[in-house]
């Protein structure tokens, strides 16, 4: 058996480690590197970051693993010895990250995921500091046992097969799922945290930058914006900068994006930083996700994403499959539609035809929620700047901010109610339903169908409707709710399949 990379050691350490040893540093560095006075004022600091690296060290000494042809071993543990088996082929995904510093050392980080609710939601059951030879050496011993129960007499279509995403499909891709939320919350985030380690400085430096990129922008558009607060314009600069941040990320993320299938076996690798590399077993694949947005559906473009436990987990992760593809066929361009691309990397996953989906009666069910939240924020809007007479300006700006999204919200919702819908075929059931302003088109294999559940409510059983909530059997079983249904054929359809 063998220890991990010594990279490993910094991960040994609690989390409030950095926070001590880099005041430590910055403090010497203030008495002009003077020891007698250093240790003096920071004995105890000293004593705790050295009880912190020895721990560390004996916790990562007495850790080893071994890849076996038929599983991985992992023991650790110095008073108490804790062993994990865990048999190659109960392995759903095992996830490698390597960035600047550890490809330098030659060390990669490694996730090993099962369908066991073992940890935590986005933890992986069991995280390894290995050598890059080792890597090599744990793909190869997941792609000889998920295709251990091959029939070896023939090659079933698209055994071996790659698809690579192009560069305009990723920008399309990142354009289309980025976030000005998500980026700002990175910010403020990174902003948080570096308070606690270098003082507010950088906080004040990045406002400071806003404000200045506020007045830039008042001056040089002029009389276009005049009729805008300053407070106004600092919130569009702070949600463009956020939207550009997301962006960014998400095209490093999936640079170089490659799906290749080996039999049973699929790899996927992306990433600039970053650079990660996934070993998936498509047997525990438990769901295939197209999803849309409204412009998406309009031009019959889609992205594919899948469910299996430890792909996508982590934070800031998408479980991606193919990043943009075309709905339509298009063979006679050269490029391919999406069922022949998903037909060579997951055969059996093509979405068919909605068979039952909501009536004329049930279309309130939809419409009704944002038609109630753009007419809440008018009274909120109009509420305000009575009571605020002299914030006229900003309350106009933040209202219309707010009803932007909701009247698109409301487009969104009218578009799910034509597309809703389910079907339950011989080996699969195909879902079409929206969850905020996105659009899901899932294929779950019925082997990996956990429960299939109809609810009503009190005026849902008035109108004869239900909702269809699909359970997965995964490590944490996941739901995916059809609103609006008649219950009658839903049954009789649920009768005829199970």
């Amino acid at each position: 058996m063998k220890r991990q990379h010594p990279a490993a050691l910094p991960g040994y350490t609690t989390k409030n480690f950095w926070l001590l040893l880099i005041p430590l540093v910055r403090g010497i560095g203030a008495l002009r590197y003077d020891a007698a006075s250093w240790l003096r004022g920071a004995g105890w600091d000293i004593l705790a970051v050295s009880a912190m690296i020895l721990i560390a060290v004996v916790r990562w000494y007495f850790t080893f693993y071994s890849f076996e042809p038929d599983g991985i071993k992992i023991k650790s543990g110095v008073f108490f010895r804790t062993v994990i088996n865990i048999p190659a082929l109960s392995i759903s995904a095992v996830t490698s990250e390597e960035n600047f510093i550890l490809g330098r050392l030659g060390a990669v980080r490694v996730y090993i995921d099962t369908d066991s609710a073992s940890g935590r939601k986005k933890s992986a059951d069991v995280s390894l500091m290995i050598q890059k030879a080792d890597r090599a050496r744990l793909f190869n011993i997941l792609l000889g046992a998920f295709n251990s129960r091959e029939n070896k007499g023939r090659k079933p279509k698209g055994m071996n097969c790659t698809y690579k995403a192009s560069a305009s499909n990723l920008i399309v891709f990142s354009l289309l799922f980025s976030s000005a939320m998500s980026g700002v919350i990175l910010i403020m985030t990174a902003l948080s945290g570096s308070t606690d380690i270098i003082g507010d400085r950088l906080e004040r430096e990045f406002y400071k930058a806003v404000s200045d990129v506020t007045d830039a922008v008042s001056v040089l558009m002029g009389r276009l914006i005049s009729g805008i607060s300053p407070a106004g314009i600092a919130v569009s600069v702070i949600i463009g900068i956020g939207f550009i941040v997301s962006f960014a990320l998400n095209i490093i993320r999936h640079l170089n994006f490659t799906v290749t299938r080996r039999g049973k076996c699929i790899l996927v690798t992306g990433g600039s930083i970053t650079k990660r590399m996934y070993c998936l077993n498509s047997t525990r694949i438990n769901i295939v996700d197209m999803r849309q947005n409204l412009l998406m559906k309009l031009f019959g473009v889609t992205s594919v994403h899948v469910g299996c436990t430890g792909y996508g987990k982590r934070k800031n992760e998408l479980p991606v499959f193919v990043p943009i593809c075309s709905i339509r066929s298009t063979e006679s361009g050269g490029a391919k539609g999406l069922g022949a691309v998903m037909d060579r990397l997951i055969s059996g996953f093509s979405a068919s035809e909605s068979y039952i989906s909501p009536k004329l009666g049930y279309i309130m069910r939809f419409i009704g929620p944002p038609a109630l939240l753009i007419f809440g924020f008018q009274l909120i809007g109009m509420a305000a700047v009575m009571v605020y007479p002299h914030w006229k300006e900003l309350i106009t700006f933040m209202f219309i901010l707010c009803e932007i999204p909701s009247v698109w919200l409301l487009l969104v919702k009218c578009c799910a109610y034509c597309t809703n819908g389910i079907n339950i075929t011989a080996d699969s059931i195909c879902a079409r339903y929206c969850k905020g302003y996105a659009f899901h088109t899932v294929t779950v294999p019925l082997e990996r169908v956990a429960q299939v559940r109809i609810t009503q409510s009190f005026f849902q059983k008035l109108g004869k409707s239900c909702d269809v909530h699909i359970f997965t059997s995964s490590e944490h079983i996941g739901s995916h709710r059809i609103k609006g249904l008649p219950i009658r054929e839903v049954q009789e359809l649920i009768r005829e399949r199970f």
